[in-house]
């Protein structure tokens, strides 16, 4: 019976075999390049992520350095500098903004330099400078009895990181007439408010005092007043 089945259908039964099994491997391969496409996928996906992950924490990471590169610039730039007082015998006395690693020379010409009553025997100039410190250059006369040679590394004697009333405290107060002002002027013996100001008034018109005997000419100083206050002035 099957071989009449056979010898009635042959034909029929190999063309439908032949039908299926090409359906069926065209669908494997459908199959087989639907799992490709989304592996591929999936691995694109994969790649796109790890390279924005990437570039976010690049991104991220630079802003940080450059702050971190500011702040650290920033700090060298503030530490570079320091302030100091200058006063004394300076032709511009004030709070000056130095450079680290400058000398006491260096404050005092950027201060416009000594006056010509300043004492440049009781100063170290090659001190250097540190942050706060007060420069003090004493006037002609003002540290008696002293000794360059004694002066420290640090700008001791007249030039201190303190001020120039801590040089000596048994060291008399010497008052320069031509440079003094009426405040100083009223520290000597015998003169007051009136003969102050007669002092100033007779130096900006006569120009500096030649001597400190030179101050007898100022109305009102005699010589009995001179006598008193001699040993206390220069010039």
């Amino acid at each position: 019976m099957l071989e009449e089945i056979w010898e009635k259908y042959q034909k029929q039964i190999i063309i439908t075999g032949i039908t299926v099994t090409i359906v069926v491997m065209f669908f494997c391969i459908l199959v087989g390049a639907g799992r490709n496409d989304s592996t591929d996928k999936m691995i694109g996906n994969n790649l796109t992520s790890s390279s924005s992950s990437i570039q976010s924490s690049s991104n991220s990471a630079t802003p940080m350095a450059s702050g971190q590169d500011k702040e650290t610039y920033a700090q060298r730039l503030a530490s570079s500098k320091i302030m100091v007082d200058v006063k004394g015998a300076v032709k511009s006395p004030g709070v000056y903004e130095v450079k680290s690693g400058m000398r006491i020379m260096d404050a005092i010409e950027i201060a416009g330099g000594m006056t010509k009553s300043a004492d440049q025997r009781n100063i170290n100039l090659a001190t250097q400078l540190s942050d706060q410190q007060v420069v003090y250059v004493p006037i002609k006369g003002e540290i008696k009895n002293s000794d360059p040679s004694q002066l420290s590394a640090v700008g001791s004697s007249s030039i201190s990181s303190s001020s120039p009333s801590t040089t000596d405290s048994s060291t008399e107060k010497i008052v320069n007439i031509n440079t003094a002002s009426k405040a100083e002027l009223l520290t000597l013996n015998g003169v007051g408010d009136k003969k102050a100001e007669q002092i100033i008034n007779y130096r900006e018109q006569q120009g500096e005092f030649k001597s400190v005997e030179d101050l007898k000419q100022v109305q009102g100083i005699g010589d009995k007043i001179f006598e008193g206050l001699q040993d206390a002035i220069t010039v």
